[in-house]
């Protein structure tokens, strides 16, 4: 069974100071990965994961996901190459076909956009540039649900994010877990799935609030799993649980969750 892992997403403003000294608190708080999302009003990812790096030792550090339409192949290697050198080799490649919405991303910056076929298969020539150029060690994350993008995942990856509503129950998730496995040989491991934390208590991200309308209620009203107490054993409880029936292990978090988090990361990381 795989061992758990928690990444922090953050989109940090200020200096390269501000992002050191907040990828370190995530360092020294067990967190494996500081993930930084590729949108045009989010820090460049590459950049800001540079700054985190110079910055900490252990911490991962990971692009969630990297839009494959909003760049070429060749351009895409050539920023992955200089962080993985940059890093000493803790960059982790996360990379999807392109969130609802990103059009407008490629429309400001001039670029094809394409129909989902076309996406997918950017996606596709992007991993085969990577893997050229850098070989079969660096991770590979993919955000992927559609039956091609899994298939994908199941040969080129070492994990699928899993792209569900924050409302998601065990069964939802369980579903497309099942999906994944069967998408991938036999022959290669199983795949490290990852989910995002939806809210902790009460408290749900305020964009989250304000574009999708979720709310603390709605989530316990859904029987959403991505909603966490704040109480350390019984949120370790859960996860537990989840990860039984599910195979997911891979906790991904608002930073904004980071400190409240820290003792249940404590708890459950590498276990």
């Amino acid at each position: 069974m795989t061992s758990f892992r928690f990444g922090a997403v953050t989109a940090v403003r200020g200096d390269a100071r501000a992002w050191g000294e907040a990828s370190r608190r995530l360092e020294a708080s067990g967190f494996a990965a500081v993930l930084v999302p590729d949108t045009l009003w989010t820090p460049s990812p590459f950049l800001a994961l540079t700054a985190a790096a110079a910055a900490t030792t252990t911490l991962r550090l990971g692009t969630w996901v990297l839009a494959a339409p909003l760049r070429t192949p060749a351009a895409a290697v050539r920023d992955i190459r200089t962080l993985v050198e940059l890093s000493g080799g803790r960059f982790e490649l996360g990379l999807g076909a392109g969130r609802p919405g990103a059009e407008q991303d490629a429309e400001n910056l001039g670029v094809p956009w394409g129909t989902p076929r076309e996406r997918v298969d950017r996606v596709e020539a992007t991993i085969a540039a990577v893997r050229g150029a850098l070989g079969d060690d660096l991770p590979i994350t993919l955000a992927a649900s559609g039956d091609r993008m899994l298939r994908l995942a199941g040969r080129h990856a070492q994990g699928v994010a899993l792209p569900l509503p924050p409302t998601a129950t065990v069964a939802e998730i369980a579903a497309i877990a099942d999906r994944v496995r069967a998408a991938t040989p036999a022959a290669r491991p199983p795949l490290e799935l990852s989910l995002s934390v939806a809210g902790v208590g009460d408290d749900v991200p305020e964009w989250m609030r304000r574009n999708a309308g979720v709310t603390p209620e709605s989530l316990r009203e859904a029987g959403a799993v991505a909603l966490l107490s704040g109480d350390v054993a019984r949120d370790t409880d859960a996860l537990l649980a989840l990860r039984e029936a599910t195979g997911v292990s891979f906790l991904t978090m608002s930073a904004e969750f980071a400190d409240r988090l820290a003792p249940l990361v404590e708890a459950l990381s590498g276990r």
